[in-house]
């Protein structure tokens, strides 16, 4: 059964709301993307980084317990609520679901603490172990609304959040319950800043999607949370598939086996061909390999005329949020009230594209096109969108999003 993403709210490098983040994706923004010498053991780098102004009004009334994990959450959260409280209201706190899907939740406080620890032998007063539970901001999010449906982390890496949406859809099929609060967030921390550098994954300066001369990513962070009911019409989530292809730890297939079996699993769910795809939104993540078997993956399950394009380079890589974020801008355009003139954001990137990739459409970087109505697709209506996110361990989604 299809689902409806009937709301959706976001915060990230892009912007602080629904509209500030789709024009900031249609300008092709990267000021989001700053230099950071503050999370970086080494030499500094660029990273998406929400600005602390935006959280700062945000309180909560168990000061142990809130890390920038919840205040993503909750500023997500407060660009849903008028959605959410009639159907509270209408289906009873019982028939509220939350699936958050997370892979830094809290750990940020987690280094604080210990390093404090180091210098005076007592942790700080206000930390407490709960911060940096992967089940916390999901709980926190639920505390919100006193949902007392199932309430529940997801945490395979960079599929996280995509997977919390096909969680939602399974909790309604098997009617446990009418409304699931279903995203990710992840926010910046020394870990994921330095140990992707450990990886030889960080890129030198902003990240390059599909560049010849791409080097790596921008670590990010962000929230984007869904209220995601069983209603017919809107935008729908029509179809998606998984896969887990554990070709190796950190690194994908090289021909993108996986990832195809995973795009080609969400089409045949949707009904459709990939063809009829009118934008893909790829995983992207401007590292040689990942960007490398995606265009692959891209050319077998969709041919070389799809729109198509990372959207990594104004975001950076926001991990455990990707999937949902992506999902979101996926719904953004499609949403006549945010994108009236059915737009597609460029694939930004400062470098010439890499010419020994897959011959695959990547919007801007051949042509200055950005009108789907005007595009090389079959289609003269922006319906359909499919999202991709590939994680560690070759834990693979891909989602099809579309309008009824």
């Amino acid at each position: 059964m299809s689902i409806c993403l009937k709301d959706f709210g976001v915060v990230c490098a892009l912007g602080d709301s629904k509209a500030s983040v789709i024009a900031g994706l249609l300008k092709g923004s990267r000021d989001g993307l700053q230099l950071d010498a503050d999370l970086p053991i080494a030499e500094p780098q660029f990273v998406g980084r929400v600005p602390d102004s935006v959280l700062a009004s945000l309180k909560s009334s168990n000061a142990k317990t809130l890390t920038r994990n919840d205040q993503l959450g909750q500023f997500a959260y407060s660009q849903i609520t008028d959605t959410l409280a009639p159907l509270v209201a209408e289906f009873g706190q019982q028939r509220i679901a939350v699936v958050i899907g997370t892979s830094t939740s809290g750990i940020e406080y987690g280094e604080q603490a210990l390093k404090h620890k180091v210098a005076t032998g007592e942790y700080p007063e206000n930390y407490h172990y709960s911060m940096q539970e992967m089940g916390t901001t999901a709980q926190f999010i639920a505390d919100l609304c006193q949902a007392k449906g199932p309430v529940y982390s997801i945490s395979t890496a960079c599929s996280s959040s995509g997977k919390a949406l096909v969680s939602a859809q399974a909790l309604l099929e098997a009617d446990l319950a009418d409304v699931v609060i279903a995203g990710g967030v992840d926010s910046l921390a020394k870990l994921t800043v330095n140990g992707f550098k450990a990886l030889a994954s960080t890129a030198s300066a902003q990240t390059n999607p599909f560049a010849a001369d791409r080097d790596g990513i921008n670590i990010g962070e962000a929230a984007a949370l869904f209220v995601v009911t069983k209603e017919l019409g809107g935008i729908q989530l029509l179809g998606a598939g998984e896969t887990s292809d554990a070709h190796h730890l950190s690194a994908p297939h090289p021909e993108g086996e996986g990832a195809l079996r995973a795009m080609q699993a969400a089409l045949a769910e949707a009904n459709l061909d990939g063809t009829q795809i009118d934008y893909v939104n790829l995983h992207g993540t401007g590292t040689p390999k990942n960007d490398e078997m995606e265009s692959q993956a891209m050319f077998n399950a969709c041919g070389s005329d799809v729109l198509c394009g990372s959207t990594k380079g104004m975001t950076g890589h926001t991990l455990g949020a990707a999937g949902a974020l992506e999902a979101g801008i996926c719904w953004l355009l499609l949403h006549e009230q945010y994108n009236p003139d059915k737009k597609i954001p460029a694939n930004v990137s400062d470098g010439e594209r890499d010419r020994t990739l897959a011959d695959i459409n990547l919007a801007g970087m051949d042509t200055s096109l950005q009108d789907i109505s005007e595009s090389r697709t079959e289609h003269k209506k922006l319906k359909t969108c499919m999202s991709n996110s590939f994680a560690f361990g070759g834990n693979n989604i891909s989602l099809v999003i579309g309008k009824q």
